[in-house]
């Protein structure tokens, strides 16, 4: 399962924190699996600061099961595009 979404993120014309995009990641991939109808609490989410594309990993439970998403997250300031990949355990 390979899913990309692009998210155009604007905060009054400034550079979005690590932090914030962490917090809206994570969020777009809850809502996404929302859309699905599935239900994902995230015990977990690491994203890497210093490199671009940012690398991560979202670990959580599906519907009470424990995954694991790989993350790549291309940020360009106020701009960025998430692709994430539920992994095959």
């Amino acid at each position: 399962m390979f899913i990309a979404l692009s998210a155009l993120v604007m905060l009054n014309g400034c550079i979005v924190s690590d932090k914030k995009l962490t917090e809206k990641v994570q969020q777009a991939i809850v809502d996404d699996e929302q859309q699905k109808g599935k239900t994902l609490e995230v015990t977990d989410f690491q994203l890497s600061e210093k490199q671009n594309p940012k690398k991560g990993v979202l670990k959580g439970r599906l519907d009470g099961q424990e995954v694991t998403y790989d993350v790549t997250v291309t940020d360009e300031g106020s701009d960025f595009d998430v692709d994430w990949q539920l992994r095959e355990n």
